[in-house]
C-alpha cells in the first residue's frame, strides 16, 4: 500500500470517532423541565359553587325533552306527489340488444321469427334505413338484465350488441 493512501485512511477514521463531552458530567439521564402554564388555555366555568353555600337540587324539568313534531302528513303528501310523477313517466333511459343489422330481407324475417318463438317476452323493434335492416329486442332498465339475455342470444347471433336507448318503462317491468 502506498504511504499516502494509508495516511488518508488513518486521518479519515480518526476524524469520525470524536468524543462528545457534556457540561453536566457523565450522568446519562438528563432532566428536562419547562413551565408551560403560559401557553395552556384557561377554562372558565359558568357555574361557580362556593363551599359555604348549600347545594340546590336540580329539578327534573330542566331535563324534560320536547315532544316530537308530527310530520307524517307532510311526508305522505311528498310521497304522493313523487308517486304521481313516477306514474306519469312512460319512457326512460335504458338498454336494448341489437341482434341483427344487414341488407337481407330474408335474414331479417328469420331473426324476427326466431325471437318470437324462443323469447316471446321480449319486445321486437325493427327499423329500416336504406339499405340496412335492424332488429333490436327488449326494454331493460338495468344493463345487468340486458347482459343476461345478451349471453343467451350471443350463441345464435354473433354480431349482437347492447345499445343505450329510450325504453318503455311498463314493458321493462314485464320482462322477468
Amino acid at each position: 500500500m502506498k504511504p499516502l493512501t494509508f495516511l488518508t485512511f488513518i486521518i479519515f477514521f480518526s476524524s469520525c470517532s470524536s468524543k462528545v463531552s457534556s457540561r453536566l458530567g457523565t450522568t446519562s439521564s438528563i432532566k428536562y423541565e419547562e413551565d408551560l402554564s403560559i401557553v395552556r388555555p384557561e377554562i372558565k366555568s359558568e357555574v361557580t359553587v362556593e363551599e359555604n353555600e348549600p347545594k340546590e337540587e336540580m329539578s327534573t324539568s330542566a331535563f324534560k325533552m320536547n315532544e316530537p313534531q308530527n310530520e307524517n302528513s307532510k311526508i305522505e303528501l311528498a310521497l304522493r306527489e313523487i308517486g304521481e310523477f313516477n306514474s306519469s313517466q312512460t319512457e326512460s333511459a335504458g338498454f336494448r340488444i341489437q341482434i341483427f343489422s344487414g341488407n337481407s330481407r330474408a335474414e331479417f324475417d328469420q331473426v324476427k321469427g326466431y325471437i318470437m318463438q324462443h323469447f316471446p317476452e321480449l319486445e321486437i323493434y325493427e327499423s329500416y334505413s336504406q339499405p340496412t335492416y335492424r332488429v333490436k329486442v327488449g326494454d331493460f332498465l338495468k344493463r345487468m338484465d340486458a347482459e343476461r339475455y345478451y349471453s343467451s342470444l350471443l350463441g345464435r347471433f354473433s354480431a349482437a350488441k347492447i345499445t343505450m336507448e329510450t325504453i318503455n318503462i311498463q314493458r321493462s317491468f314485464a320482462i322477468n
